[in-house]
């Protein structure tokens, strides 16, 4: 019978897209890697990789087949899971994927909560600043679970998570400081909007619906970069309020006369089995740990 290590090399491998950098993920050697893999080849008598010159190809076999291979890996650390906790113990690992402004506010927390509970339970976080990148990761089985906007470009499993409200981010000395809301008008009209490079889905239907699109000033990479600018009184930004649950910053948060959100989830694949610990997770975010970070 195929061992498991051999599935999991050729799984890693896929999703790396390299042998040595699976080898260094999950403590072999890249001989090792490619023996295991060529082993599976010489098994199933089918070609699953080829070498060229960026790196590895997957074959139309391989591809064909990795959803099953997916399904027994997962059912693996099902089984692994019910084994502790019979033993009265919670291991494993939950891999998620995140946009930055989820990372920098609540996420710690969450995770810190959770690991009061269940302290052998691992995470490891992939971040991206683009939607459709975390859900490919869902569906590729790159990780367990995902924080995307909804709805959702692919077809997930979306629980949801927070309406997050986009604002406007001033100088403390701004003229509009102390006001109760930023009109959305004053946006064409102050000299200094600074926005990144690139625009976010939300913000950028945002000023595409304004009569009189304001021209942005900077053009940076990233929130805090933008915090940083405005912070030293270089201009305004729109951000995202969840951005300002850090308060690392000395600025001022201030509502636009026009309410705009996105809405947020939490998305798994409906076609890979969800390890239980994964479910656990969600199911403990959107019951109580999220309502004590906001």
């Amino acid at each position: 019978m195929v061992s498991l290590q051999k599935y999991q090399a050729l799984l890693k491998t896929i999703e790396l897209g390299s042998m040595s950098r699976a080898a260094e993920q999950i403590g072999y050697t890249q001989p090792a890697i490619s023996k295991m893999i060529a082993d599976l080849e010489t098994e199933w008598g089918i070609e699953l990789l080829r070498r060229n010159r960026s790196g590895i190809e997957v074959t139309s076999a391989a591809k064909y087949i990795l959803p099953v291979l997916k399904e027994i890996s997962a059912n693996c650390t099902e089984l692994r899971y019910y084994i502790d906790e019979l033993h009265g113990n919670h291991t494993g690992l939950i891999r998620i994927g995140a946009f930055a402004s989820i990372v920098d506010s609540c996420l710690p927390q969450m995770i810190r909560q959770f690991q009061q509970d269940y302290p052998q339970i691992d995470f490891e976080l992939k971040v991206s600043e683009e939607y459709a990148e975390i859900e490919d990761w869902i569906i590729q089985g790159r990780v367990d679970c995902g924080f995307v906007s909804t709805p959702t470009i692919h077809d997930l499993q979306t629980t949801f998570f927070k309406r997050d409200e986009l604002i406007a981010v001033l100088p403390e000395n701004h003229a509009l400081a102390g006001a109760s809301y930023f009109p959305v008008s004053q946006l064409a009209e102050d000299p200094g909007l600074i926005l990144k490079e690139e625009i976010d889905v939300e913000v950028a239907q945002f000023l595409k619906q304004l009569p009189a699109p304001p021209k942005p000033r900077y053009r940076v990479n990233g929130d805090h970069t933008i915090l940083s600018m405005v912070e030293a009184g270089l201009g305004i930004s729109i951000v995202h309020s969840l951005i300002a649950e850090s308060n690392r910053y000395h600025v001022v948060w201030k509502p636009f006369d026009s309410y705009q959100y996105r809405n947020l989830g939490i998305a798994i694949s409906k076609s890979i089995k969800t390890p239980k610990i994964v479910q656990l997770f969600i199911t403990n975010i959107t019951n109580n740990i999220y309502a004590k970070c906001f």
